[in-house]
C-alpha cells in the first residue's frame, strides 16, 4: 500500500531542504548585520547631543504626564458635580 522507504526518503529530503533554507537565511542575516554594525568609536559631541535631547524629551514627557493628571482630575470633578442631585 505505502512504500515506507519512499516516504522516509521524502521526509528526509524535505527536512534537508528546510534546513538548507534556514541556514541560508541565517547566513544572509549575519552578512547584512555585519555590514550595518556601528564603528567602534562614538563621536563624543554626538553622544552629548543625544543625551541632551533625551533629557529634554524626558522633561517634556514629565510635563505632559502632569497635564494629563490635572485634566483627568478636572474631568472627574466635573462629572461628579453633574451627578449630584438637584443640580442641572
Amino acid at each position: 500500500m505505502f512504500d515506507f522507504g519512499a516516504i522516509m526518503q521524502g521526509i528526509v529530503a524535505l527536512g534537508a531542504a528546510g534546513l538548507t533554507f534556514i541556514l541560508l537565511g541565517v547566513g544572509v542575516k549575519v552578512l547584512f548585520f555585519r555590514r550595518r554594525q556601528l564603528p567602534g568609536t562614538v563621536d563624543p559631541d554626538q553622544l552629548d547631543g543625544l543625551e541632551d535631547r533625551l533629557h529634554r524629551t524626558e522633561t517634556k514627557v514629565t510635563e505632559l504626564e502632569e497635564r494629563l493628571d490635572f485634566a483627568e482630575r478636572m474631568l472627574t470633578e466635573a462629572r461628579s458635580k453633574a451627578q449630584l442631585p438637584g443640580r442641572p
